[in-house]
């Protein structure tokens, strides 16, 4: 087991893997895991044909024993129009579970997401959809917008103290500038939505927040963390850090993080303490688990460890079109099951499948 001094990381396990992959192509991505009050996991994730297929749909798993064993993924809901979906879940204080996120809507099962000559996208559309019984039914999904704009909902919302539900994400597209990234809000249990501020945009606009995910980590302190892609040279940047003192009404200056990462993902672990997890697909290659101590403007890293390490390196000579097309893990999760636990999850290539995986963390409460 790999492990640092404060951070311990358990055994993988494999939450979702095709079970006949020799009959059927069943490609599971994108996943997010809620914990319901009876401490039933809930984990939503997307199955389709092949990583970008038009039939990319939400499915909901259930965990009775804390992640150890998982019941058969079925989807959120019957198949429609062609597109690509992906949709993660918060539990609300009335125990109804939320799911926000997007789908790409797709013309044909031929034409790709993102235009080999152009860099334009098909359309997104935001959406949501609600389960009353913990994750076994739900509502059927509907469009949300926010001012208009395609967000990259890929994480999932959280609820503040207050019970206002707040989320981060990017207008998404892939052009050299005019990228920002957003905090919206709801006070009305996800029915409708808001832009409540921009915590990010760089002079120019010309580095995109990707992979935004967030925490609340007391009183009125919220942490956006995100992937800096400078579209403008095509190169990543490290993970850059967003704080807000006031429940994100407003942000203070970006910092830098040093960590030369992608896709990550985090927890609170106090007002001043960060569990994270992240993507390093550039060489070395590796999914790291970090425990981070904000200080003065800054970020300091108390633990480490991998929870994988190798594989190819991401392809960068494409910009952001020859990154997603070569990606082979991603969309890093973390879910805190109780004092100095967690449970760490992703996607990731394993035997040429796409599956979801998972991994216990133990950790110190301070230090």
């Amino acid at each position: 087991m790999p492990d640092a001094p404060g951070l311990l990381v358990g055994e993988g396990r494999t939450l979702y893997a095709n079970p006949a992959p020799l009959l059927v192509s069943r490609q599971a991505v994108f996943p997010g895991l809620a914990r319901l009050a009876d401490g039933t996991l809930l984990a939503l994730f997307s199955i389709g044909q092949a990583f970008e297929s038009a039939d990319m749909r939400a499915h909901a798993s259930r965990s009775e024993d804390g992640g150890a064993t998982w019941s058969d993924p079925v989807p959120l809901h019957g198949a429609g129009a062609l597109e690509s979906e992906s949709l993660k879940p918060v539990v609300l204080p009335s125990g109804r579970v939320l799911a926000t996120g997007y789908a790409f809507r797709r013309p044909d099962a031929h034409t790709p997401i993102v235009d080999p000559v152009t860099n334009e996208t098909l359309p997104l559309v935001n959406r949501l959809c609600h389960s009353d019984d913990g994750g076994r039914s739900w509502s059927a999904p509907r469009a949300f917008s926010v001012e208009g704009a395609p967000l990259e909902l890929s994480g999932p919302a959280i609820l503040l103290p207050s019970g206002r539900l707040i989320a981060a994400a990017a207008p998404f597209h892939l052009g050299a500038t005019g990228h920002e990234g957003w905090l919206i809000a709801s006070d009305d249990e996800g029915e409708t939505w808001r832009r409540l501020s921009v915590f990010f945009r760089a002079s120019g606009g010309a580095v995109a927040p990707w992979e935004c995910r967030l925490c609340h980590l007391g009183a009125g302190r919220v942490a956006v963390l995100f992937w800096a892609f400078d579209a403008a040279r095509g190169c990543n940047l490290d993970n850059h850090l967003a704080l807000s003192e006031d429940g994100g009404e407003s942000f203070g200056p970006v910092i830098g993080t040093g960590i030369a990462a992608q896709a990550s993902g985090l927890a609170a672990l106090g007002p001043d303490r960060l569990l994270t997890l992240h993507a390093h697909r550039e060489h070395p290659v590796s999914l790291t688990a970090r425990i981070l101590r904000l200080a003065d403007g800054r970020v300091e890293t108390v633990a480490e460890a991998p929870l994988f390490t190798g594989g190819p390196a991401t392809e960068t000579g494409e910009g952001a079109r020859g990154q997603f097309a070569s990606l082979r893990f991603g969309q890093p999760g973390l879910l805190l099951l109780g004092p100095g636990r967690a449970l760490a999850y992703c996607w990731r290539v394993d035997a040429c499948q796409h599956v979801i995986a998972a991994w216990p963390l133990e950790f110190a409460e301070t230090g």
